[in-house]
């Protein structure tokens, strides 16, 4: 497996990822402070990687919950 390329990483921050998953930017940085959500801090900003945040709502999805517990695919 090659590493990933620098140009091909995509961070986002709180907003573009609330934005995401249609939440408030308080509910995307409690999953990224418990560790559910991976995110990285640089400087005082808090980015997240598109797959990390990819990921995660896979896994929400495996849970059959959802992020808002209501929708079920």
């Amino acid at each position: 497996m090659q590493p990933a390329r620098l140009k091909d990483i995509r961070l986002l921050t709180i907003q573009e990822v609330a934005d995401f998953f249609r939440v408030h930017r308080s509910t995307v940085s409690r999953y990224a402070l418990s560790g559910e959500l991976r995110s990285y801090l640089i400087g005082n900003r808090r980015l997240f990687k598109e797959e990390d945040v990819l990921l995660f709502f896979e896994k929400q999805g495996d849970l059959g919950s959802g992020i808002s517990g209501k929708e079920k695919y």
